[in-house]
């Protein structure tokens, strides 16, 4: 197992655990909801800020996993050689959109940091910052490249992939 493939699994490890953060933050809200009688607007930022940063960052793990929804109704029947050749391709695709996202989002990222971007959609009662929520969607590419350049080193060196979850 690389590095990338070992970093991906503990990253998935501790986002576990954040999913029980999420659970915690929407029973607050609904418990002040309806219990309280007062909705706190904290709890909306919070959960799609915790939701996103769970599903983008687990991305990498799920390219290693082979976790991603896939109609391979066709694909399973193909030759290995065919099968091979369709997933250097895939990854190929994977890394150049990567670097293209990654191009892309970047400088907005780092243009939000020096700015220290906060979110004034809710005027002076809550104004989060919002710039370190920009650098995870491209932290979260970078893992998914970098997992898939690791995979594509595998097949290219001939060594056995690490199956999915149906190949087991």
């Amino acid at each position: 197992m690389s590095f990338i493939d070992r970093l991906n699994v503990r990253l998935a490890r501790f986002l576990m655990y954040l999913t029980l953060a999420i659970v915690l933050v929407v029973v607050y809200g609904v418990f002040t909801r309806y219990f309280i009688g007062r909705a706190d607007a904290r709890v909306i930022f919070v959960s799609v800020w915790l939701y996103g940063s769970l599903f983008a960052l687990g991305g990498g793990f799920t390219l290693l996993e082979k976790g991603h929804v896939s109609v391979d109704i066709v694909y399973k029947k193909l030759p290995s050689r065919i099968k091979r050749a369709l997933d250097i391709i895939n990854l190929l695709l994977i890394i150049f959109c990567g670097a293209v996202i990654i191009y892309v989002s970047l400088p907005l990222a780092y243009e939000s940091f020096l700015k220290r971007e906060v979110d004034s959609s809710l005027g002076i009662v809550f104004a989060p910052p919002i710039w370190w929520f920009k650098w995870v969607p491209v932290i979260a590419v970078i893992l998914i490249v970098l997992q898939a350049l690791s995979l594509l080193n595998k097949i290219l060196k001939n060594k056995t992939i690490r199956k999915g979850r149906d190949e087991k």
